[in-house]
């Protein structure tokens, strides 16, 4: 099988629309039509040639340098997927500033926020932006700085309460924006997430 390239250039970069979505759609039929002849005709593809993602286009890394700036006005928006490999499935990206890669799953939010409502785009925007991870981590160190105290002062129970708003707050935006659990790059998909859920239901 031939190696899956990238396209390269900024002309790449384009909005996620339902055309997008519906393209995807069209390519993950052609491609579970192929796999279902494959099946039949018991044709087997080797695991090296079978096509994998582009590790230069992780989530959470930098866009390559190759692909030059995007246009101011397509940060923090949903744009096309740039990776072959998940051109057939329904995800999209989000470039922030710094141009670090964002990948979310294109189905329904909850089954309820698709990737066009405001409301979900609101939510990604506040969960890329550098702010947002910036104070979740300060909170963390703030919080465990309490925890450490032997002697707690007696209006270190309204603290907590401030605290596990603040966590809640945190996971709204990660379940508004990814969805809870059904689809790639779902909130609980990030063994990460599975914490602050607990905490969160604990508290």
């Amino acid at each position: 099988m031939a190696p899956m390239l990238p396209p390269l250039g900024t002309e790449v970069f384009r909005r996620f629309t339902p055309a997008s979505l519906e393209e995807i759609q069209q390519r993950h039929e052609a491609e579970e039509k192929e796999h279902q002849r494959r099946k039949e005709k018991n044709i087997e593809v080797a695991e090296e040639d079978l096509p994998k993602p582009a590790s230069d286009l992780e989530a959470g890394k930098p866009l390559p340098f190759i692909y030059g700036d995007p246009p101011p006005g397509l940060l923090n928006t949903p744009l096309e997927e740039l990776d072959p490999f998940y051109q057939s499935h329904k995800t999209f990206i989000v470039l922030s500033r710094g141009n670090i890669i964002y990948r979310f799953n294109a189905e329904p939010a909850c089954f309820l926020l698709s990737p066009f409502s405001r409301l979900r785009t609101f939510a990604i925007r506040i969960l890329i932006h550098s702010l947002f991870s910036l104070f979740i981590m300060m909170t963390i160190m703030t919080n465990c700085a309490f925890m450490t105290m032997s002697d707690p002062p007696s209006w270190s129970k309204t603290v907590e309460y401030v605290f596990t708003f603040i966590y809640t707050f945190e996971a709204t935006i990660k379940v508004l924006s990814r969805g809870f659990c059904v689809g790639d790059f779902t909130f609980l998909r990030d063994p990460w997430n599975w914490l602050d859920f607990m905490v969160i239901s604990m508290a």
